[in-house]
């Protein structure tokens, strides 16, 4: 998705509160992750974590009780994030489709993020992921400075199309207070 409005030093489209309105409910496109979900990434996190849950190591007893064994909630962002380099410099996709929303401001710092599957992801799970705009607030004045809140929605559909997970994030877009 091209955006027509002026960008800053750091990539980000710079624009109007108005402008940036006229965003909302426009979706990225559809794009394949890069690799399925897998054991050894399951199980590093799982490691990492210190979680024991038998979903994520006992692949007899998660087969028995979910299909397959299970990815951890905590890791879905790192499952679908584009990765960082590919052979023949390959474009990677853009980390967030709010930096294309034209809106003064080229600092962000996340505010929430809220994750809704509709059902557990499994190892061997691909993906296929588009985001959407949900809500650009009004100006907001914040002791970080001033800027708007961008509310996007990250959806996760499985090989068949069918909806997985929704991952709504709010951050804040801002430029920074004067010190």
């Amino acid at each position: 998705m091209e955006s027509t409005t002026q960008r800053s030093d750091v990539g980000t489209a710079l624009g109007s509160y108005a402008q940036a309105r006229e965003w909302i409910g426009r979706r990225s496109e559809l794009r394949l992750t890069d690799v399925a979900v897998d054991e050894s990434r399951c199980k590093l996190f799982a490691a990492l974590s210190e979680d024991a849950n038998p979903a994520y190591w006992d692949r007899q007893w998660a087969t028995a009780q979910f299909g397959a064994p299970l990815a951890p909630s905590g890791m879905t962002m790192s499952l679908i994030m584009s990765l960082p380099w590919k052979p023949g410099g390959a474009p990677n996709a853009a980390p967030s489709l709010a930096v294309d929303v034209p809106l003064p401001g080229q600092t962000f710092i996340n505010v929430d993020t809220d994750c809704e599957f509709l059902r557990p992801i499994r190892w061997g799970d691909h993906f296929s992921v588009y985001e959407e705009i949900v809500d650009i607030s009004a100006e907001k004045n914040t002791r970080l400075g001033r800027g708007h809140f961008v509310t996007t929605c990250m959806n996760l559909l499985d090989t068949k199309g069918q909806l997985v997970a929704r991952l709504t994030n709010v951050l804040y877009r801002y430029e920074a207070a004067e010190s």
